[in-house]
């Protein structure tokens, strides 16, 4: 049985859940890398430019990675990804916090960057994950997702708008029934 070095979760932006990423093996720049239970071998080296090299199963890959936080912007080629990675005690305290999402939620901007299209309407119910609106940042077009199901309560931003880090976007609230609000 392979002991695991390190075990992280990772998910890409617009697909759901989390994948688990554990580092099996680790010497100078030779990894084995389990995916989700797929093993891969990795080879992988960083230049001075801030491009990154990976060789994996023995096919190349060039891309250009920036970090912000827990978050891995991947660019290669035309492909862009946005991708989270969190470790085991930063799963867990989302999984607490995101699954405990009750009563009015903030939402609001992670970077700086240009409101391009608001996708909901202020009264609209939506679920968790709903894309509430797309906004352009570092050149990249990102969606804002609800991070709970319930009603939008009120939207801060017009289309065009510019906004800034820590900016409030949309207030969503928990839907209540006319009696539960009655009483």
């Amino acid at each position: 049985m392979v002991k695991t070095l390190a075990k992280y979760f990772a998910q890409v932006e617009g697909n759901e859940g989390y994948v688990p990423v554990e580092i099996l093996f680790a010497n100078a720049d030779i990894y084995v890398v389990s995916v989700d239970g797929q093993e891969y071998t990795v080879d992988y080296t960083e230049s001075s430019q801030g491009l990154h090299s990976f060789i994996i199963n023995n096919v190349s890959y060039g891309v250009e990675i920036n970090k912000n936080g827990y978050i891995f912007d991947v660019q290669r080629a035309d492909d862009h990804f946005r991708v989270e990675i969190l470790d085991e005690m930063k799963k867990f305290m989302k999984d607490r916090v995101t699954k405990g999402l009750q009563g009015r939620q903030v939402i609001d901007t992670q970077m700086p960057g240009l409101i391009v299209k608001i996708l909901v309407e202020k009264g609209q119910e939506v679920s968790v994950g709903t894309p509430l609106m797309i906004m352009e940042a570092m050149k990249m077009e990102n969606e804002i997702k609800s991070s709970k199901a319930g009603i939008v309560q009120d939207i801060f931003v017009k289309e065009g708008a510019t906004v800034g880090t820590g900016d409030k976007l949309v207030i969503v609230d928990d839907i209540f029934s006319e009696e539960q609000a009655n009483k």
